[in-house]
């Protein structure tokens, strides 16, 4: 079995979907420690979601790629994860999984359904840039956390992150959907 094969297998295991991303991506994925597999080595653990917003933040054009996985730390922060760093998205998605407190039926659905979201998401950015709607430099930046930062917003290659406001993770999914609707539809421009 390899690395790719165990990534998916470890998904299975937990009856989760495995999360969308492409397959170039899910190919190069090889085992970082227990439970959890990236495309690169990485300088952290996924469980310090900050350390992975801060690189995309100082760093605009990082090398794409994809991080999947469990890892946490005690009885109860323990969290699925899902970062996908590729052309024009930078999304980092990371629910609770595996602890003590977890009712895991619930948190399965959750997490299935942030899954198609996120399909569905990367779907619709694709759509936009083959239209030519995503200005060159303009990247989407999405958390997904119970744990940490959450909300989106659309960082520019050209300017300071800092300086950019993160939308409310508040109705997140819909929203985002139908902005980038509007902007393939051309209801809405994008500005690098």
């Amino acid at each position: 079995m390899n690395a790719s094969e165990s990534a998916q297998a470890l998904f299975e295991a937990e009856s989760l979907p495995f999360p969308p991303m492409p397959a170039a991506l899910a190919a190069a994925l090889k085992p970082q420690a227990a439970g959890w597999f990236a495309t690169r080595a990485m300088a952290s653990s996924p469980y310090d979601i900050d350390h992975f917003l801060a690189e995309v933040e100082a760093r605009p054009g990082p090398e794409d790629y994809a991080l999947v996985g469990f890892d946490g730390h005690g009885s109860n922060s323990w969290a699925a994860h899902f970062y996908l760093v590729a052309d024009g998205i930078a999304l980092f998605i990371q629910l609770p999984w595996g602890g003590a407190y977890v009712d895991p039926v619930p948190a399965r659905a959750e997490i299935a359904a942030l899954f198609d979201w996120a399909e569905a998401l990367q779907s619709r950015l694709q759509a936009a840039q083959a239209a030519g709607r995503i200005p060159q430099g303009l990247r989407l930046q999405v958390a997904a956390s119970r744990f940490g930062r959450a909300g989106w917003r659309w960082l520019d290659a050209a300017k300071e992150a800092a300086a950019t406001p993160w939308n409310p993770s508040a109705g997140m999914k819909a929203a985002l959907l139908k902005e980038l609707d509007d902007v393939i539809a051309g209801r809405k421009l994008l500005n690098a």
